[in-house]
């Protein structure tokens, strides 16, 4: 449907006016076109001598990557990849969602413009509505350039790359402005664009994302006194962006009454849906990981088979990268009948199975590189909804070996910049809470990390023995060795191995395993994701062990407070009586490194109050609901925590289309085909668009009651309420995975005592 296809890392929404304070003013016209136009970046106020800018915040970087024995040239040039290295041609996949999001052809009130986003919501607003993290190298612009446009200016001083290669910073870390080859200053109207309603019209800038966007954020140990306006030295670039706010920022601009609307606005911060373009038709986002201690995750890499054809592709690409074949981030392996990579398993199920490298990639991919051949990948291309439905909203493999990487194609360029971007990734170690700075505390004096770490040694002994004993065998990289077959020798050794003094040196705290849905227990949309799968858009990037992982057919089930089996909750009895079936589906074991700075918890980060606070005391009351919530099951949302309508909401905009290619409904008003308000939001987002027209029919059906077709206008007006309760049926009957409870799962630590459970919490604030 059209309202699950709204791009991963950046889904925002133009807000209206009043949504916003201090919204900038109207903007002028442009001046007549001058003979000999040229475009001309305008700079902002000049750097002060005691300004950190990104060049010094390079530096210090790189010279800290010597102390990990890391080459600092490749270090800062893969920093230069993952801060302002668009792909090439992503700014031209933005510049299509623009197009299509704008004038008076759009029906949807979604404007997916990344340029009129930057002017409409004001610098100090965006960290506050959108989790937006602001340049340190921009300032906000104190009135119009020469095109009207009132965007962020670069300090004048701080541009120290090839604008041409790199762009302009945009003001927001992540998102790139270029001059735009098409832009024609006599067809320009800066008020218009920004007003809508008529045709679309070039602008003088193309915008383009970066991977930093998603995943920069605070420091943990060295916040911001004002969030809006953060300085390098109160940045870290890997981190993940637990604030970013990508559903919410669409929602503000649609009306409430909108579906869409509550299907944006349910989305946890801090998380990102990378499948709504090639959409599996599964509401399934997922939380922005930290990526820490990344040579040590490498060293955890398991074997996995690969075919001939994908093995004579990585050697192409590992050729082309300047790269050897046995690579810590992707080593080949096996014969040539039978080939094998060694990989770590990256995505939250493990999806990407094609080493490091190729993941990078295709990262890039769902950014916008390569996107004209992306469209036709998806299985509801908007582009082209007609052929969509010819398909029948199938899928197709994005062919990376047949026709992405002939010649010198911005996936070919990408490719060779991934080793640098790797080398700078593994220079990120941890966040200690014992070095962390405070700058709030509204409840009284600022407490440092330091004051809320325990230094009763008795009372950190027990937490590790607890984690040894119940956590250690997955959350930890490092093994007892040798490993003792007996249960009992099992446990003596990791408590010995958890005691000693280095235990947590160099740990990245996983097994970086896939591990079944059954065992974990936790909500299965995210695992139940099929674009990984064979003949999915990413098929020719995952391993074959991951696709025949994923073959079985399985009995998914929901554990009830004594552990024991029982089918899913069902929202429309109240009762767990969903007996749903499908693929064996996985979870990736999650680091634990710096876990006191990353709630709230989970895949979908469901689990603990989202505090939206970067100091010291909003991460800690953050970790300790978190985890409070973990290890007593009790206090958690369980049946609230299902996404639900606030409003009575109105159908997806596609209805209409798909009421025009099926006889039979054009004499029915969909106006008046409303979902109550309580009403699951993923009873609706989690089916594909095919079976629109079952859920129409059975409205229909619903609303004669058994009657002649010919009496429907005659009924619709009192048995209403019969038909809208005859589709929710048949949504659920049709749901692509029907789970809906979102904290529930990973109750492991549930039987231990309270005293255990305190000692826990106190110990895994060292990590």
């Amino acid at each position: 449907m059209k309202s699950t296809l709204i791009f991963f890392t950046f889904i925002f929404s133009i807000m209206a006016a009043a949504e916003l304070k201090n919204k900038p003013g109207p903007l002028p016209h442009p001046a007549q076109e001058k003979a000999g136009f040229q475009f001309e970046y305008e700079f902002g106020r000049p750097i002060r001598p005691d300004e950190m800018t990104y060049n010094k915040y390079r530096k210090l970087h790189m010279q800290e990557a010597v102390k990990m024995n890391l080459p600092p040239e490749a270090v800062g040039d893969g920093m230069d990849t993952w801060h302002w290295w668009v792909g090439v041609d992503n700014p031209g996949f933005w510049i299509d969602l623009s197009k299509l999001t704008a004038g008076s052809h759009n029906y949807t009130n979604l404007r997916l413009d990344l340029l009129r986003l930057l002017m409409i919501v004001p610098r100090q607003d965006r960290f506050k509505l959108l989790g937006l993290i602001n340049d340190p190298d921009a300032v906000a612009a104190d009135k119009p350039d020469q095109f009207g446009m009132t965007i962020d200016r670069m300090k004048d001083g701080t541009l120290q790359w090839d604008p041409e290669k790199f762009g302009y910073s945009s003001g927001v870390i992540g998102l790139q402005i270029f001059k735009n080859e098409k832009f024609d200053p006599k067809h320009w109207d800066a008020k218009k664009y920004i007003e809508g309603g008529g045709e679309y019209m070039q602008a003088p800038y193309k915008v383009g994302m970066a991977c930093v966007f998603c995943h920069v954020s605070f420091n943990p140990v060295n916040p911001p006194k004002n969030p809006a306006e953060p300085q390098w030295q109160n940045i870290t670039s890997s981190f993940g962006n637990q604030y970013l706010r990508e559903g919410m920022a669409f929602g503000l601009s649609l009306k409430d009454k909108s579906i869409i609307y509550h299907y944006l606005k349910t989305q946890e911060p801090g998380t990102s849906e990378t499948s709504r373009f090639p959409t599996d038709s599964i509401n399934n986002p997922t939380n922005i990981n930290a990526i820490v201690r990344l040579r040590e995750r490498l060293k955890e890499a398991h074997v996995e088979e690969i075919t001939p054809a994908q093995a004579e592709l990585i050697k192409s690409i590992y050729n082309n990268a300047g790269i050897n074949l046995d690579n810590i981030g992707g080593a080949l392996g096996g014969t040539a009948e039978h080939p094998t990579m060694k990989v770590p398993h990256i995505l939250t199920d493990g999806a990407d199975s094609m080493g490091i490298l190729m993941a990078s990639v295709r990262v890039y991919v769902n950014e916008g590189l390569m996107h004209d051949d992306w469209y036709s990948s998806w299985p509801l291309n908007f582009f082209d909804i007609k052929n969509s439905l010819r398909r029948g909203f199938k899928p197709k493999e994005f062919d990376i070996m047949g026709k992405e990487r002939v010649g010198n194609t911005p996936w070919v360029q990408t490719e060779r910049r991934m080793p640098n971007m790797a080398t700078f990734l593994m220079s990120y170690d941890s966040f200690p809470l014992k070095e962390a700075k405070d700058i709030k505390n509204e409840n009284g004096p600022a407490k440092d990390g330091i004051d809320y770490i325990s230094t009763d040694q008795a009372l950190l002994k027990k937490g590790k023995i607890v984690f040894a004993e119940n956590c250690a065998s997955c959350h930890s990289s490092k093994r007892p060795d040798p490993y003792p077959t007996d249960v009992l020798q099992q446990k003596k050794a990791w408590v010995d191995l958890v005691l000693k003094k280095d235990f947590l040196e160099g740990n990245y705290l996983s097994d970086d395993e896939r591990h079944s849905v059954l065992e974990i227990g936790t909500n299965i949309q995210r695992a139940m994701g099929t674009n990984a799968m064979e003949g999915w858009t990413w098929g020719q990037m995952s391993s074959q062990t991951y696709k025949n992982m994923r073959k079985p057919i399985i009995q998914l089930i929901d554990r009830a407070p004594d552990g024991s089996e029982r089918p899913l909750y069902n929202p429309l009895t109240g009762n767990y009586d969903i007996h749903f079936k499908g693929h064996a589906a996985f979870y990736r074991t999650p680091t634990l490194v710096s876990i006191w700075a990353t709630a709230p918890y989970f895949h979908n980060n469901s689990l603990g109050r989202y505090t939206g606070d970067p100091s010291v005391h909003g991460r800690m009351a953050a970790y300790l609901d978190g985890m409070e919530k973990l290890l007593w099951p009790e206090k958690r949302d369980g049946i609230k925590s299902i996404k639900v309508t606030d409003h009575v909401t109105s159908l997806p905009d596609i209805f209409p289309g798909i009421i025009a290619h099926h006889k039979g409904f054009d004499d029915m008003n969909l106006e008046i085909m409303e979902l109550p308000a309580g009403t699951p939001v993923n009873l609706l987002m989690n089916l594909n668009p095919k079976h629109a027209p079952l859920l129409i029919g059975a409205y229909l059906k619903g609303v004669l009651g058994g009657k002649a077709r010919t009496q429907y206008k005659s009924l619709v007006n009192r048995r209403r309420e019969a038909g809208i309760e005859a589709m929710k049926k048949k949504m659920l009957e049709l749901n692509t995975c029907p789970d809906f409870i979102e904290d529930r799962g990973h109750t492991f630590g549930a039987k231990l005592t309270d005293d255990e459970k305190f000692a826990l919490v106190e110990y895994m604030k060292y990590f």
